[in-house]
């Protein structure tokens, strides 16, 4: 499973409810989207929170998901939500969900997390990718032999995320991509194997579309080395665009 919360990122978790509350509403406020991993990591879907009511101690949040899976988060003891805004791991966990309405419209409600962690590590940041700068990646498997090339989408130092259209993306959490190799343009090459954390269906400008997070298996010094210049260096672009 991808997101639990260890004993030894105690320092980085909140078990105060109003801190609780608090984290949870900037992440409403923002809109922020979370992966929703439940059934021990082989399922998971994207969603939004919608309210926090501290009076009832209710966590409400987007509806979604095909019926088959609704039925089966419904049924779920355990359930894991991430994000990680501006490279900041959020994480936490709650129990059993139930249909709600807010504002008129389908949604789930849950008891309020009794912890809520936080966590900025180098391994956890991820940059978010030009379209003109998102490197060729050709993944396959055991269980899949058959070679995909995707883009990457995002990157940093712990893994890598491919988003595809128009294509099965029916990988397992736990499953490891092999010999995967990626370009770094000017600063060298990426060959290793990635180990996959979640899939979740998304949309895109109105389309459907497939998202899949994976996890570097080892990078050697020198990768770790080439991947930051080239993390860096688009961070420089892009700050320079903006400017």
């Amino acid at each position: 499973m991808a997101s639990v919360i260890e004993e030894d990122l105690e320092e980085f978790t909140t078990s105060s409810p109003r801190e609780v509350a608090y984290n949870l509403r900037q992440l409403v406020q923002n809109g922020e989207r979370l992966s929703i991993i439940f059934d021990n990591g082989r399922e998971t879907f994207l969603t939004v929170l919608l309210d926090v009511d501290e009076d009832t101690g209710l966590l409400y949040f987007d509806w979604g998901g095909s019926d088959a899976l609704v039925k089966k988060f419904l049924e779920s003891e355990r359930n894991f939500f991430l994000c990680s805004p501006a490279g900041i791991r959020n994480q936490f966990m709650v129990g059993k969900v139930w249909e709600a309405e807010v504002d008129r419209r389908r949604a789930f409600a849950t008891r309020l997390p009794k912890r809520f962690m936080r966590l900025q590590r180098r391994e956890f940041f991820r940059l978010h990718l030009p379209i003109t700068q998102r490197p060729q990646c050709g993944i396959q498997s055991a269980q899949h032999p058959n070679r995909l090339v995707l883009p990457i989408v995002d990157i940093g130092i712990g893994g890598v995320g491919f988003e595809a259209a128009g294509v099965s993306l029916d990988f397992a959490a736990g499953e490891i991509l092999q010999r995967v190799g990626f370009a770094l343009g000017n600063y060298g090459r990426i060959d290793t194997d990635l180990n996959v954390r979640y899939t979740s269906q998304i949309t895109r400008g109105g389309k459907d579309a497939v998202r899949m997070g994976c996890q570097f298996v080892r990078l050697t010094g020198a990768q770790e080395h080439d991947l930051q210049r080239f993390i860096t260096a688009i961070q420089r672009e892009m700050k320079a665009r903006a400017a």
